[in-house]
């Protein structure tokens, strides 16, 4: 690749970085139309899957984040285990708590559900809760803390990027329930971060997002009957 190409690939790195903290950001503007609220946050995971096929060039191999060949040797790693296991327990402990101490916050999760878990609707909302974690974990992960770790480093990066995800989750509510929400957010997308760069591989990192999605979820649900 000459000079040129990859300098406007740089370009474009920036480009595409800036729209999706400008994009991540919005969330927390009560940006509306018509009296419907314009919700432009979700179009940030678009934005980066775009980025990040656009931009591989500048990786070190076209598989790079996406090699489905290494995604299982790379979870044998005993220090991967323990980074997967650690949000996905934390979340299970952590609603317990809200339910049995902070019924507001757990009242507040339950409002945060984006369907109904009605029979009928079990697989499709099974294959969402799959796939929209794997865009964001490409995204975020993949494309944004990558990048930005070749600009700032690791640890800024991995701070950069939470922050994003965290305010890209957004939602309104009193005070202390936005500070916790966006606090458990910011959380796990550390550990999604630190997976991520142990196994250089966005499925790894999918791994914990999903498991930790659906068993919240899940437990939302039964503890609310």
């Amino acid at each position: 690749m000459d000079k040129n190409n990859v300098t406007k690939l740089n370009i474009s790195v920036v480009v595409f970085l800036i729209i999706m903290s400008i994009l991540s950001s919005s969330n927390i503007f009560k940006l509306e139309v018509k009296g419907e609220p314009l919700k432009l946050a979700g179009l940030t995971i678009i934005v980066g899957l775009v980025a990040f096929f656009v931009t591989k060039k500048t990786n070190d191999s076209k598989q790079e984040a996406l090699d489905i060949k290494t995604f299982l040797p790379k979870l044998k790693s005993k220090k991967v285990i323990v980074l997967i296991l650690v949000p996905v327990v934390l979340n299970i402990i952590l609603v317990f708590v809200y339910k049995a101490f902070m019924p507001e916050y757990f009242e507040f999760l339950q409002s945060r559900l984006p369907f109904e878990l009605e029979p009928s609707k079990l697989t499709p909302i099974f294959f969402e809760l799959m796939v929209i974690p794997l865009g964001e974990e490409i995204a975020m992960r993949a494309f944004f803390q990558k990048q930005t770790t070749k600009m700032f480093g690791f640890i800024p990066s991995l701070i950069m990027t939470s922050v994003l995800f965290a305010i890209g989750h957004f939602s309104y509510g009193a005070a202390a329930i936005m500070i916790l929400d966006i606090g458990g957010i910011f959380v796990d997308s550390i550990f999604y971060g630190l997976v991520f760069r142990e196994t250089d591989n966005a499925w790894c990192s999918w791994v914990p997002h999903f498991l930790a999605d659906i068993i919240v979820i899940l437990m939302i649900v039964v503890l609310a009957l």
